[in-house]
């Protein structure tokens, strides 16, 4: 009998993950907000990504749901609900779950699967992360923008049922005996997704402006400055080596789009997540990104002050909820000076 797969927190990774899964066969259930379901009721589910996927589901061919008693079968229960929801999330899954179900949390920053097993004792909770950029892009598109493979810590051979799931679906799975390094390095990557939002552009024209990248170099590179500090060491996600970024990042244009093209697919639609956090005026996972650089930093007893400042720019667009305030590379590096 086929295993049944939950993604819980069905927003923008989480239908690109159960569309991807449930076109290819895969009996696949999406938790998710009234706000989702009506985008997939009245156009369907479209999941895309720049190497050409493009499949389309119609409501009648998924299964969707509002309520968390739809996970009581669930025997893996995936988990993309923003950061700050882990703990609500968790207590649903208290609530519904069978005891048997795995809890793997594809979730941002590096902190919700210690909340997980705090709320969970009983169940098996798994570290796992997505290295790609979704966006939704409207009438029940998902868009995968940038390139990667998912990450789960497991040993080989370990919830094969899970791991061939996503192989049928074209979700590549690389595996991981200790995820904590590869979460920190992608933690670094995912510091760029609120300069991204600042600045209101797609993230490869972001990306081709230098102006902006001197931005992300200061970001990053206190970031790591940090971690050194606490001793943490980020691991490479894909072919992005983490210590190399600020380099990478300050390069002239030229060089820049040399080494980057080797590296680093995007494609002009992508967007961060925080982008379309700003567009529908929803608190954004900012504590859980540059924040979490920001509480490292204090708890080691030493400043971070560009973080703080992206931090505080980022709280200042969600109150106002105006959208992006579309920065200029120019109004971001005078903040950080001031900082």
């Amino acid at each position: 009998m086929q295993q049944k797969i939950a993604i819980v927190g069905a927003g923008s990774v989480g239908c690109y993950l159960g569309g991807c899964l449930t076109g290819n066969g895969v009996n696949a259930i999406l938790v998710g907000r009234e706000r989702i379901q009506k985008q997939l009721t009245e156009y369907g589910l479209s999941v895309t990504d720049w190497r050409g996927r493009d499949q389309t589901m119609q409501i009648e061919q998924l299964q969707f749901s509002v309520s968390m008693e739809s996970i009581t079968e669930a025997d893996y229960i995936l988990l993309t609900v923003k950061s700050g929801d882990t703990e609500a999330a968790a207590a649903s899954i208290l609530d519904y779950a069978k005891a048997s179900a795995v809890i793997v949390s594809f979730q941002n920053g590096t902190q919700n699967v210690a909340t997980l097993k705090a709320k969970l004792p009983n169940h098996k909770i798994l570290k796992a992360m997505v290295p790609f950029n979704v966006l939704n892009n409207g009438e029940g598109q998902f868009h995968c923008g940038t390139e990667g493979n998912l990450a789960i810590e497991a040993k080989e051979g370990d919830y094969s049922e899970l791991i061939n799931a996503f192989k049928q679906a074209s979700l590549p799975v690389a595996l991981y005996e200790d995820l904590e390094g590869v979460q920190w390095g992608k933690l670094i990557i995912n510091l760029n997704n609120a300069v991204n939002a600042l600045s209101g552009i797609p993230l490869l024209e972001q990306m081709n402006n230098r102006e902006y990248r001197l931005v992300m170099t200061k970001v990053i590179a206190e970031a790591l400055a940090v971690m050194k500090v606490a001793d943490i060491k980020p691991a490479r996600t894909g072919k992005v080596i983490p210590t190399w970024m600020p380099y990478i990042l300050a390069l002239p244009n030229w060089l820049f789009k040399r080494v980057a093209s080797a590296t680093l697919k995007i494609d002009p639609k992508a967007r961060s997540s925080m982008y379309e956090d700003f567009a529908l005026k929803r608190k954004t996972e900012i504590d859980f990104l540059n924040g979490e650089i920001v509480s490292l930093a204090q708890r080691y007893g030493i400043p971070a002050p560009v973080n703080q400042c992206i931090v505080n720019l980022v709280k200042d667009a969600e109150q106002k909820q105006n959208g992006s305030p579309m920065h200029s590379p120019e109004f971001l590096q005078s903040a950080i000076k001031k900082h």
